[in-house]
């Protein structure tokens, strides 16, 4: 069984963790099963205005400026490039329904895939590279100007 609580400051946190969580927990502990506590810094899923920045900012003005060995690409071109250099893909094992048999593939990883604040890190290495390596200047500089 997963219990998530979000804790938003110290007197709400404290409230939830000792009526809801520690109960539960040391029930738990008086049967004898063991726990595992598990605390993630909430994140936020990514925001319409980072991905309209990255799509209309970034990858459109680079789309439009930039020259790799003298040639323009379009922006779906660049976006797969980026993805690819910065984010990769893993492996993942699957069984298959109708054999059994394990099977090994290689998942490309999407920008779906990522809160806020990989996102940004994302765009910032993104136009980093851009504007050291390709000489591409943007008409905004940050994605939290984008409107």
């Amino acid at each position: 069984m997963t219990h998530t609580f979000v804790l938003h400051d110290v007197d709400q946190g404290h409230k939830v963790v000792a009526s809801s969580l520690w109960p539960w927990a040391k029930e738990q502990l008086q049967l004898g099963r063991k726990l595992v506590l598990k605390a993630d810094e909430l994140e936020d899923d990514k925001s319409d205005r980072q991905r309209r920045y990255y799509h209309g900012v970034v990858l459109a003005e680079i789309a439009e400026q930039a020259r790799a060995n003298g040639q323009k690409f379009p922006l779906k071109v660049w976006k797969e490039h980026f993805r690819e250099t910065y984010l990769g893909s893993r492996w993942e094992t699957r069984t298959d329904p109708m054999t059994g048999n394990k099977k090994r593939r290689k998942v490309r990883i999407s920008t779906e895939d990522l809160g806020v604040k990989k996102y940004s890190e994302l765009i910032e290495k993104v136009t980093a590279f851009a504007v050291t390596e390709l000489g591409v200047r943007f008409s905004v500089s940050r994605w939290q100007d984008y409107q």
